[in-house]
């Protein structure tokens, strides 16, 4: 019997070796020539249908010249597999670029994106502006590519919103939407229309909570559910200093239910979007 919570782990670790092997600008060939693996392993390693030796994973951090946080993130993640633990605490450091073109990854393999998020308007949503904001904000161990990652975030935005992107469903307090980033300038009322335009998307779907909004669940973290049309369901939690990652339904049906109960305690679609642009008046 497959275990859902390393092929949720190898997915990520595919996402994210993905990444590294493009950001050094070598192919799936290339790569493969300087690790002496054939391409069609690259390929498999990359859509997490096969679990390397971790030998192979070294090899391929060493053809990347990857730094050494990142190095140790990836590290991190293939010995969680390796050892079959039941939950990952996979810490924030390491490239903000690679975080940012991973879930471009996971967004890419998943059928339906669903996310709760309390704190703070959804990276989807955000501007250029904003996005730098919150990403310099949680920086907290002053990695330098914030640039980068403020560019690959604005990628993942335009992505999602073409056509063939999974369906996103989000919902968000009224908190998150007042959450204002430090600064002279107040950088919300351009996220504010960000999300009016977004959510004329077909595919995008935005529900707001306002503040008193009588409640079945408690908002105590935001969490990110993928579903896929082949593999088992994947929910991120983030928090301040880590990321816990829950996979397969027994493990992630506790987020659907949270989920489903804020979606019915939020506004209607409509009223939501109407609510966020009484905002702007």
């Amino acid at each position: 019997m497959s275990d859902p919570l390393r092929s949720a782990l190898r997915l990520r670790l595919g996402a994210q070796l993905r990444v590294i092997r493009r950001y050094r600008g070598l192919s799936g060939a290339a790569l493969a020539e300087r690790i002496t693996v054939s391409q069609s392993k690259v390929s498999r390693i990359e859509s997490g249908t096969l679990w390397p030796p971790l030998a192979d994973i070294i090899a391929w951090l060493d053809a990347c010249y990857v730094d050494q946080a990142t190095r140790s993130r990836v590290m991190s993640l293939a010995e969680a597999i390796e050892q079959r633990v039941t939950t990952l605490r996979d810490l924030h450091r390491g490239s903000l670029e690679v975080r940012q073109l991973e879930l471009v990854g996971l967004d890419g393999r998943a059928a339906r994106v669903r996310h709760f998020q309390p704190l703070i308007v959804p990276g989807l949503f955000q501007t250029a502006e904003y996005a730098r904001a919150t990403i310099t904000a949680a920086n907290l161990h002053g990695e330098r590519d914030v640039t980068a990652a403020v560019e690959a975030r604005m990628r993942r935005v335009a992505r999602m919103r073409q056509p063939g992107a999974p369906a996103y469903h989000a919902v968000l307090t009224e908190a998150a939407l007042r959450w204002r980033p430090a600064g002279d300038v107040d950088l919300r009322p351009d996220v504010w229309r960000s999300i009016l335009d977004t959510a004329s998307v077909d595919s995008i779907t935005v529900q707001v909570i306002p503040i008193g909004t009588p409640m079945t669940a408690v908002p105590t973290c935001g969490f990110t559910a993928y579903e896929f049309a082949d593999d088992d369901p994947l929910v991120i939690v983030e928090a301040t200093a880590a990321e816990i990652t829950f996979a397969g339904e027994a493990e992630t049906a506790d987020f659907g239910i949270v989920f489903d109960r804020m979606a019915v305690a939020a506004l209607s679609p409509d009223d939501s979007l109407g609510f966020i642009a009484q905002l702007l008046t």
